[in-house]
């Protein structure tokens, strides 16, 4: 009788060895013939995630990044008519964020700190946007001042009451003295 081999089949161990390599990292990438908990799977999809989201980081961090940084820091800001034709004069970014800033926190407000385009019925004028948020501001700190101190004040008054009532009671059954008679 004939023994099969891997040399009567035409194979050499390293051939049979890097084709059984080759077909179970192509059935492991693709998914098929193992199940979806296969432990192995989800840490080489784990690996090849975090090794891709490495790669785009440090190549963003590397060319993309300064190059946004350097768009934002000479952009130049100009306003135009209905045409399209340069009219304003123009502004870097940065001045551009300053003077939006400004104007936001100087614009009037209602007493609610709203402005008069976002509440035009019956609107009228109170303050001025930064007034109003430093009122608030200074009004929830008020606020939590106050309750604390109530709390503690509360604290005292009721330990003070509850001592005062024990000693009360006390002194009144110290002085009551029960008395019992049998009639027979």
């Amino acid at each position: 009788m004939n023994a099969i081999t891997l040399k009567s089949l035409g194979f050499s161990k390293e051939d049979l060895q890097e084709r059984v390599i080759d077909r179970l990292c192509g059935q492991i990438l693709s998914g098929k013939s193992f199940d979806t908990d296969s432990q192995f799977k989800k840490q080489l999809e784990e690996r090849l995630r975090k090794h891709v989201t490495e790669t785009i980081n440090v190549l963003a961090e590397k060319h993309v990044l300064p190059n946004v940084t350097q768009y934002i820091e000479k952009l130049v800001l100009q306003t135009t008519n209905k045409w399209g034709e340069k009219t304003g004069t123009p502004v870097t970014f940065i001045e551009y964020l300053v003077q939006r800033a400004e104007a936001y926190i100087q614009e009037d407000v209602d007493f609610q700190g709203k402005g008069k385009g976002a509440n035009s019925y019956n609107w009228s004028k109170n303050t001025t946007r930064i007034a109003y948020m430093i009122n608030q501001h200074l009004q929830h700190n008020i606020n939590i001042a106050m309750t604390q101190a109530l709390v503690a004040a509360n604290q005292s008054i009721v330990g003070g009451i509850e001592k005062a009532v024990r000693i009360q009671l006390e002194q009144i059954v110290g002085t009551v003295k029960a008395s019992v008679s049998v009639k027979g």
